[in-house]
């Protein structure tokens, strides 16, 4: 099996908001990693290639962060589908590090 993952994958059963120009989208979160996230969509997920802002809220909202992220593949499960995360800063390398850290501990 050809598994090219750098980054170690936690489980992370958060809801994710997706900031639309049409308003908000929330998807269920399977997993994180680093370098992206596993979404499942209610409905059709986004196409392939297509731009996502991220809204992840941990701990009841005290801490929320934005991240630019774009749909790299579907699951063909359940509208399981997978997002890497581009342009990541200092500021949003470091909180998905403590939120990996998180849901690894637990």
């Amino acid at each position: 099996m050809d598994d090219r993952r750098v980054h170690l994958r936690v489980p992370y059963g958060a809801w994710v908001e997706d900031e639309t120009e049409g308003g908000l989208t929330f998807y269920l979160a399977r997993n994180l990693s680093l370098g992206g996230i596993l979404l499942q969509a209610n409905v059709d997920p986004p196409a392939v290639g297509h731009k996502v802002r991220l809204r992840l809220v941990v701990e009841n909202e005290s801490r929320i962060m934005s991240v630019q992220g774009e749909v790299v593949r579907h699951s063909g499960m359940d509208g399981e589908f997978a997002v890497r995360f581009v342009n990541l800063d200092n500021a949003r390398l470091s909180f998905l590090r403590e939120l990996v850290q998180e849901a690894k501990a637990s």
